[in-house]
């Protein structure tokens, strides 16, 4: 018989019913990781593709004006360029959708859960929706769209969190990586964009906690935060 968190952690909850349940877990995860990621941030350690922090944080804020500019333009839609843009950023590719107007038209639907907040459905879309679209690509694309509230959901950000766990279950499961070992063999998009919708849930928490020690973040400096804490 499966306990009351096995069920929880395998099923999707309420905001609520997450946060009742695993607040504390969350909490007592981030007291043991709270200078780690002070350090990250003072240190700057943060860097993609070898440039600096400053140019790495420039080069992201970069890509949330393009989003936000292209869906003032598009009727609430990211154009191709938009979207090839950040899979250059992310995976040195194209985005793997050809076909402007459909590209368009899937993104405008997604953005429409993005605005409800409803993240769950958001990237849902964009996965099923899209072949070759993974969660890292999905939440690239909703999390740079806002960084004072979302986030990236990556193999190295789900690493960071492996030892946030209740009764030995992780709270986030690691999405599949050339270096990690991935937590779900059979993963659906489903599972992938339940656990997107904890970590922003958890990332929220965070925020929360150390915002009471004089740290106020944004989750995309979280995020950061967790993307170098889990390259160790």
């Amino acid at each position: 018989m499966i306990s009351e968190e096995e069920w929880d952690l395998a099923s999707r909850i309420t905001k609520e019913d997450f946060i009742n349940k695993f607040k504390a877990t969350v909490l007592d995860w981030v007291k043991n990781k709270e200078a780690e990621i002070q350090e990250v941030l003072d240190k700057k350690k943060y860097s993609v593709d070898c440039k600096s922090f400053e140019a790495s944080i420039k080069k992201r804020n970069q890509l949330e004006k393009a989003i936000n500019d292209s869906r003032r333009k598009n009727n609430g839609a990211v154009n191709l360029k938009t979207l090839d843009e950040i899979c250059k950023w992310g995976f040195k590719r194209d985005f793997p959708l050809r076909d402007e107007e459909r590209a368009k038209q899937i993104t405008k639907e997604a953005f429409e859960y993005v605005d409800k907040g409803d993240y769950f459905e958001a990237v849902l879309k964009l996965m099923t929706a899209i072949k070759g679209v993974s969660i890292s690509r999905a939440s690239k694309i909703v999390g740079l769209s806002d960084q004072n509230k979302l986030c990236i959901y990556d193999s190295r950000v789900g690493h960071a969190l492996r030892d946030m766990k209740k009764r030995g279950m992780k709270l986030v499961k690691c999405p599949p990586d050339r270096s990690y070992k991935r937590d779900f063999d059979n993963a659906s998009y489903r599972d992938w964009a339940m656990n997107y919708e904890r970590l922003i849930w958890i990332i929220e928490i965070l925020r929360e906690y150390l915002k009471t020690k004089n740290f106020t973040l944004r989750a995309a400096d979280i995020e950061i935060a967790l993307y170098v804490i889990g390259k160790n």
